[in-house]
């Protein structure tokens, strides 16, 4: 019975997000807002991706920012400077995006420990400086400016509202793909790499071949996002691919709760808000958003999905023990 109510449980849970996801634009009057839910939504479908990565492959990235960029510039150059349709720009950015991440992936993942998350500090660095300084390219200091919206069957998705719908659509789509990888027998193998990586190469698994795998769909992902991002604002700077931002994504990914399905929504939802709702603090906004971030990694080490799960848990546990 408790597998039956369970499965029930589950299979009820994604109806109601995909609920919410379609009355939101409806409930949300204030343009602002529904532009921010915009953001949100991209941001979520990059840390779908990193959750893949790290939280169920263990592999640490500092540097998603990088590829975050690149899939925008991409698709700004070839929407304004070559002409070609977002709809072609949109998969040929996330797969420039998967094709770097191949040709930086195949050297570092071979090794074990930390040399991912080096070299993708470096590919950071390098990309926010090729974005600052080509210029003929990218616009150099002052950005890239003139990015069209998407057009679709002649009518074009230039508003907030008209934007959501793609954008919802997509990231229904990630989110499904994303949770066939992880119940899938690859979705197993990433687990075993992160959980013990000479225990999983002993049992038969292609642990390099599978750590590639696994970073190429995340900086696809990335990528998408990045081109989604430069189509919603029309504009890109440079300066907004940075270090900083990298590590703000992993924390994302983190606070929702690494290796959790609802970990990317949570995560990207509570700490973008949180953010906002401290805007009005000026000086001191960075200050409580760091002392927030703190508080839920001493508190909640498991991200807000992993510690609700274990209070439910134990709440289950001690309920089934009292009822005996």
């Amino acid at each position: 019975m408790k597998q039956v109510s369970s499965r029930l449980h589950v299979g009820k849970m994604p109806i109601f997000w995909l609920a919410i996801l379609i009355a939101l634009p409806f409930i949300v009057k204030n343009i602002y807002y529904l532009h921010l839910a915009n953001a949100a939504i991209i941001l979520i479908i990059l840390t779908v991706g990193l959750n893949l990565l790290t939280g169920y492959a263990g592999q640490i990235s500092i540097g998603h920012a990088a590829f975050y960029g690149i899939g925008a510039y991409a698709s700004a150059f070839m929407t304004v400077r070559l002409g070609w349709s977002f709809w072609v720009a949109l998969p040929l950015s996330g797969l420039l995006c998967s094709g770097i991440g191949y040709l930086i992936g195949k050297p570092t993942l071979k090794l074990r420990g930390a040399y991912l998350a080096i070299a993708s500090i470096g590919v950071g660095e390098i990309t926010r400086l090729v974005l600052i300084n080509w210029s003929q390219v990218t616009g150099g200091a002052e950005g890239f400016k003139g990015i069209p919206s998407p057009i679709l069957f002649k009518f074009a998705l230039d508003s907030d509202f008209r934007y959501y719908w793609l954008l919802a659509s997509i990231l229904v789509v990630v989110y499904f793909f994303a949770n066939r990888l992880i119940d899938s027998e690859i979705g197993r193998a990433f687990r075993a790499i992160r959980e013990e990586e000479i225990a999983a190469e002993f049992m038969g698994a292609d642990t390099a071949n599978l750590k590639v795998r696994v970073f190429m769909i995340s900086t696809f992902l990335a990528g998408i996002a990045g081109c989604l991002m430069a189509h919603m604002d029309g504009y890109l700077s440079p300066f907004s691919f940075n270090f900083t931002q990298s590590v703000a994504y992993l924390m994302m990914a983190l606070a929702g709760g690494l290796g959790s399905k609802w970990g990317p929504i949570v995560g990207v939802l509570l700490l973008t808000y949180a953010k906002e709702a401290f805007r009005f603090f000026n000086d001191y906004q960075l200050v409580i958003y760091g002392l927030l971030l703190v508080l839920l990694i001493v508190f909640m080490p498991k991200g807000v999905c992993g510690s609700i799960k274990d209070l439910y848990l134990k709440l289950t546990g001690s309920r089934g023990k009292n009822g005996r």
